[in-house]
């Protein structure tokens, strides 16, 4: 009985550790990046604000 069940587990931990490399992150990656932009032209704005109100 014990060994079935941790033939079981040492299957469900290989298992989970295929999945991740199967992952499809590209919308994730897209997501960051955009958000950076946008934090990055958003810094940038305020800098020019900031500059011509000197």
């Amino acid at each position: 009985m014990t060994e079935k069940k941790d033939r079981n587990e040492e299957e469900k931990q290989h298992h989970d550790a295929d999945d991740h490399h199967k992952l499809d992150l590209r919308g994730t990656f897209m997501m960051v990046m955009t958000i950076g932009g946008l934090m990055v032209l958003s810094w940038f704005a305020v800098f020019i604000l900031f500059m011509e109100r000197m």
